[in-house]
């Protein structure tokens, strides 16, 4: 597979400002990052310290006593020295110790805030958000690319700034002993320097393209754990792991090219560090050999053994802590592309909600709508009991810009009147629904609830006066008490239990091994379809809302049971404002007013007799003529 055809569009550069904002996340933690610095700015002084005392050791106690007789030698001063040398390189150990365990402490503590502040701020994005966006991709941000944050936090950016102020350091200190050599060293870190930048640059699109592969790679996944019984339905099997092969091999291409770039980033940096040390030595050995003047910042003076001992380590740290620096080039750039991910999802747009009416419940079964911003500016409480009319007048929405899902929609829906949605897939119904609940705004028209635009209305407030029955169930992992507690969370247990009994979900429930305490996991996969879809009803009929959507409620339920749940729901349904999306028109034939819906418009509405006597569209669907798909 060529590059080309594996990246895709061209790779952009990382967003201006990202490195600056990821930096900004680790000042928020000054005291730590303080304490930090110094262990930092301590163990470099001390490691350099180390390096200058080499030349001390040599040219103060082993040289002068090279030329004392051997009854004249005392090793006292020099085994004092080594005492204080081990002394120092005790304290190094203690310092850098504390300050990677505060380096890690504080690596985590950032994790888990921008986790939390990720979680918090998703709970408030707009389902579009997640309509536009893969499941996979969204978890990768919270694995895979925080997880390189981690990385950059704990080891890059401290390892990086401990290199710097190394670096310079052991400059100033080559200043010291020797200018004619620090030339051979300025030559070759233009060299590396080169070659780190070429290999950095290509370093960071490699890494981009990693992050994206695994995202995409997760997300094929999750789809197919999601659809494994109809991967095994459709024979799937083999045709999937084909797809998921290329996929991989997609990724492993993306991750070969960003870890060779790596791989070869050190030796080569090594390779290079030894020319330099091979250098220095014979140029070192030259200068020593024919008495060529040597040239430091505090002036001429004569090259000694020690003068080129101490050089020969400075530089063999030095182009280790270049390698090392290099070595952190691949972390830091594929945590900019990390990081990069999750600003952009810290940086959507939450919804927008600037409702001023808020739900109060007075009672079991009443509620009114209270205007808080008129009582803020007049002082008086302006109230409206909730009756639960809700009309939609002349309603046009679309998705995308410039292709209308819905045209010239008017409904009315009184309070205790059921309304009922048919026709066929992509007609409207369900966005009807969502338009209501404020999942999205409409395009134009308007939307009142007991004649309050939706907009005037808090998003808090106005669903929590709807209880919503889906399709497709979901249902979360603890017991089967806390699902149904779901729907209203201060519920007691004799609450929930009743909810159950009145949608007849408590006669299976009963026959589970631990009755309302039965764990399930989120797949509820010891449970039937109907059986979920049960729990689900019983989660609305706890939440006692004063109006009910129910999309496709039943569908799950086989006929016998339906007619049951049939029961329970006329009883949940009483004295509310019902909309009911269905595929089975035997289950609206009661419904007051029903609406048949085709490509976003209502072409028929009335009762189900007024609509056979028309004997048009619903007549037709009703009578199986045609069938609704």
């Amino acid at each position: 597979m060529s590059p080309r055809r594996m990246t895709g569009a061209p790779v952009k550069k990382v967003k201006k400002g990202t490195f600056r904002r990821l930096i900004g996340r680790i000042l928020e933690h000054r005291i730590r990052l303080l304490l930090i610095g110094f262990g930092i700015v301590a163990t470099t002084i001390v490691n350099i310290t180390i390096s200058l005392f080499l030349k001390v050791v040599i040219d103060d106690y082993i040289t002068p006593m090279l030329s004392y007789e051997k009854e004249q030698v005392d090793f006292t001063p020099l085994a004092h020295a080594i005492l204080i040398f081990a002394i120092i390189l005790f304290v190094s150990a203690i310092l850098s110790f504390l300050y990677r365990y505060l380096m890690v402490k504080l690596s985590n503590g950032i994790l888990r805030d921008m986790r939390e502040q990720m979680y918090g701020k998703m709970q408030h994005f707009p389902i579009k958000y997640f309509d536009t966006n893969k499941a996979g991709d969204i978890m990768s941000k919270y694995t895979n690319d925080l997880d390189t944050f981690r990385q950059v936090i704990s080891q890059a950016l401290p390892e990086t700034i401990k290199g710097i102020l190394t670096f310079a350091l052991i400059f100033i200190s080559m200043l010291t002993l020797s200018i004619n050599l620090i030339v051979v060293v300025v030559f070759m870190c233009i060299v590396m320097f080169l070659f780190t930048k070429w290999a950095g640059a290509r370093s960071f699109k490699a890494y981009r393209q990693t992050q994206k592969s695994i995202s995409d790679l997760n997300t094929y996944v999750e789809e197919m754990v999601l659809g494994a019984k109809e991967v095994k339905v459709y024979c799937y099997e083999e045709r999937n792991i084909k797809e998921f092969a290329k996929k991989n091999a997609m990724w492993g291409e993306a991750v070969s090219k960003a870890d060779t770039l790596s791989n070869i980033l050190m030796p080569c940096m090594n390779s290079l560090g030894n020319i330099m040390y091979v250098l220095i030595a014979f140029a070192g050995g030259t200068m020593l050999l024919y008495g060529v003047p040597n040239y430091s910042i505090f002036g001429v003076n004569t090259l000694t053994i020690g003068t080129i001992s101490s050089f020969m380590t400075f530089t063999k740290t030095f182009t280790g802590l270049i390698a090392e620096l290099s070595g952190q080039v691949p972390f830091i750039t594929q945590s900019m592309s990390g990081a990069e991910r999750i600003f952009d999802l810290l940086d959507t747009d939450v919804e927008i909600d600037n409702g001023t009416y808020t739900l109060v419940k007075k009672s079991d079964n009443e509620w009114e709508w209270v205007n808080d911003e008129n009582e803020l500016k007049s002082g008086e409480r302006e109230t409206i009991p909730l009756v639960g009319n809700i009309v939609l007048t002349d309603i046009n929405f679309s998705y995308v810009k410039g292709k209308e899902i819905l045209k010239d929609i008017n409904v009315y829906a009184g309070r205790g009147e059921k309304v009922a949605l048919v026709g066929a897939t992509g007609a409207g119904k369900t966005t009807i629904t969502n338009l209501i609940n404020r999942f999205y705004e409409v395009d134009s028209g308007t939307i009142t609830y007991d004649g309050i635009d939706v907009k005037d209305i808090k998003k808090k407030d106005l669903r929590e006066s709807f209880a919503v029955v889906l399709q497709d169930v979901n249902l979360f992992t603890g017991t089967i008490m806390e699902n149904i507690r779901y729907g209203k969370l201060s519920a007691t247990d004799e609450e929930c239990i009743e909810a159950a009994k009145l949608v007849y979900a408590d006669a299976f429930i009963d026959m589970l091994p631990d009755g309302y305490d039965t764990m399930i996991n989120g797949d509820a996969g010891g449970l039937s379809q109907g059986q979920k879809q049960l729990i689900s009803i019983a989660r609305a009929a706890v939440a006692n809302p004063p109006c009910l959507i129910l999309d496709e409620a039943t569908s799950s339920i086989d006929t016998r049971t339906e007619k049951l749940v049939e029961k329970g729901m006329n009883g949940l349904m009483k004295g509310r404002t019902v909309f009911i999306i269905a595929h089975r028109l035997s289950t609206i034939r009661d419904a007051d007013v029903i609406m048949v819906m085709e490509d976003g418009r209502i072409i028929e509405r009335g009762n189900h007799e007024s609509l056979l006597e028309k004997k048009g569209r619903y007549y037709e669907l009703y009578t199986g003529k045609i069938e609704i798909d």
